[in-house]
């Protein structure tokens, strides 16, 4: 769905890395050496959220699997660890630990949690060796820390497009706004950020409304957000709770608008519900469909690996090891931490289709995705359809 706005410019670098990148390369590579790259990934693969771990992993394990059998990277294998931290800091940071130190790796992907990235970065500029995190709060960007990357939007910087998505659906000059988020440090930037624009914009917040971490049930916040009589609700719950929630508001005879975060997914949000009500968020494919030769390569590596383009998170894991493999390319074998680390700080990497937009950073900004787009359920087509497509980052904080 990306694909038709996406220039092919550059997708070539794209598509040598995805072939193989093999022998000696421009990048230096050791010409069909026996020693791999080391790569490492740690996520929530048996704890609350391993349902997106897990996709998260499959999306990671799917591109990297895909390069070796195409021929590896320089003409090098990488070689993963995967470990599971089941989203506990503690467990995450000793993970960390032994992929950075044992296993003496150049990068690791992963960190579904935010508040597991951030007892990781800490570890990450010690030991000089990249993190790529799926979630992160706001400080570990800026200032920038120089071994802390996403190849994702930060979540604050999504409040932005919620709103541009809010204002196209609610005709009211002066909405009433809600906000639900559950409370990571990640989201809680992101509520700051959509009261703050609310504000600027002059529209009305009627609730304000955090879920905390350790929460199964909505249905207090759910109250309070229907007694608030909304327009339109924005914010951040992952999929049980979204589907709680919606289906909580909608018992109470409130059925309006929710615009939901990038945590949302299609398997465990969309087709859930089936309400054209819902939205959700989205830097990079949720579906697979689309045009474009980045997106092209996805699907061939997700079908090689016997895994569905709309399982959660799975978009999300391939893009950590497509700015990972890109970057290990571009680096040369062997490749240090500190060495990936310079050739990130440089990275852009036409998506192809596969996102709203490039793949990129530079030493001022470790946030990889700068553009977004929305689906929502399409009852005529039982399927997920664009609502608004690649709207720009943006935050009330700024």
């Amino acid at each position: 769905m990306f694909g038709k706005r996406i220039a092919a410019v550059g997708v070539a670098a794209l598509t040598a890395v995805a072939l193989g990148a093999c022998g000696s390369g421009s990048g230096g590579g050791g010409g069909g050496s026996s020693e791999p790259y080391k790569v490492g990934f740690n996520s929530d693969l048996s704890g609350k959220y391993s349902l997106n771990g897990v996709g998260q992993r499959d999306g990671f394990k799917a591109y990297f699997d895909y390069v070796n059998s195409q021929g590896g990277i320089n003409g090098h294998q990488v070689e993963v660890s995967y470990l599971d931290d089941a989203s506990d800091v503690t467990r995450g940071t000793t993970n960390t630990t032994q992929l950075m130190t044992a296993k003496q790796v150049s990068a690791v992907g992963g960190y579904l949690l935010s508040n597991v990235c951030g007892a990781a970065a800490v570890l990450a500029n010690t030991h000089k060796v990249p993190i790529n995190c799926s979630a992160l709060s706001d400080d570990l960007l800026n200032p920038v820390q120089p071994y802390v990357y996403t190849a994702r939007m930060v979540q604050s910087e999504e409040a932005l497009p919620m709103l541009t998505l809010a204002d196209q659906l609610i005709e009211s000059a002066k909405p009433r706004v809600a906000i639900i988020i559950y409370a990571s440090a990640a989201s809680v930037k992101l509520q700051s950020s959509l009261e703050a624009l609310v504000k600027e914009k002059g529209w009305e917040l009627v609730a304000s409304e955090q879920v905390p971490l350790s929460a199964t049930d909505v249905s207090a916040q759910a109250a309070k957000v229907v007694a608030s009589k909304p327009d339109v609700v924005v914010g951040s719950l992952y999929d049980p709770l979204a589907v709680s929630f919606m289906r909580t508001t909608k018992a109470a005879n409130l059925d309006v608008p929710f615009i939901d975060y990038d945590g949302a997914t299609y398997e465990g949000g969309l087709l859930a519900l089936k309400d054209p009500n819902f939205y959700i968020f989205s830097t990079f494919t949720v579906d697979g469909e689309g045009e474009g030769p980045g997106l092209d390569l996805y699907n061939n590596a997700l079908k090689a690996a016997n895994v569905s383009p709309t399982k959660p998170f799975v978009s999300s894991g391939y893009a950590q090891a497509l700015s990972i493999g890109e970057g290990l390319k571009a680096c040369g074998f062997p490749c240090s931490g500190q060495q990936l680390q310079a050739a990130l700080d440089k990275q852009n990497v036409d998506t192809g289709g596969f996102a709203s937009g490039p793949l990129q950073y530079s030493p001022k900004s470790h946030m990889g995705m700068n553009f977004a787009s929305f689906y929502v359920w399409d009852p005529a087509t039982s399927n997920a359809k664009l609502a608004l497509e690649n709207t720009p980052a943006g935050s009330g904080n700024s």
